[in-house]
């Protein structure tokens, strides 16, 4: 799903997007004159869903919500946990899935189990019968060097599901003519 850019900085959506149901929704409900309530929260599912976002590296959803309102300034009330957001965002994500974006994610998991585990080691943490230590700081140097492999291959990833959002944005705003549907 292309229906949503950044130009200039700011999260840009085509006319399109106002024909899917959970984005006019959001679209009809704003009743201000120029429509900017309607814009920062369409530029909020934009950040929470879209595998471009500068915010998809925070795994976690209440800690990405809350970066991405103090970043397009959302009010301190805004409501993250309303349906039609909700309903948006997972739309959104479901129809933007696929095989590359599923392995983008389970490898941002992945990295992330990882961190999690290097934070919590504690080193002189012992076995209570033989009081010889627990973790074997081998082990995890060894893991510890392969780390910038990992985040390598997680950038390659995230540079080849921007190209082929790209190349579907391209190919979908192709027409085909006459002769090349008939194979003339």
């Amino acid at each position: 799903m292309n229906l949503f850019e950044i130009v200039n900085n700011n999260v840009t959506f085509s006319p399109q997007a106002l024909l899917v149901k959970p984005f006019k929704e959001i679209w009809d409900k704003d009743e201000t004159e120029d429509k900017s309530v309607a814009i920062r929260e369409l530029s909020y599912i934009y950040y929470m869903a879209d595998e471009r976002s500068d915010f998809m590296h925070i795994l976690d959803e209440d800690e990405r919500t809350e970066e991405i309102k103090r970043f397009i300034d959302l009010p301190k009330n805004f409501d993250s946990k309303r349906k039609e957001l909700i309903r948006s965002i997972h739309y959104y994500k479901q129809m933007s899935e696929t095989t590359s974006t599923k392995l983008l994610q389970s490898t941002r998991l992945v990295l992330q189990k990882i961190s999690e585990f290097l934070d919590n080691i504690d080193m002189d943490e012992r076995d209570e019968r033989t009081k010889k230590p627990i973790h074997d700081i081998g082990k995890i140097t060894a893991s510890v060097e392969k780390i910038p492999k990992l985040i390598k291959a997680i950038n390659e990833i995230e540079k080849e599901v921007i190209k082929e959002k790209e190349l579907k944005a391209q190919s979908g705003n192709k027409s085909i003519s006459m002769f090349d549907d008939y194979g003339i």
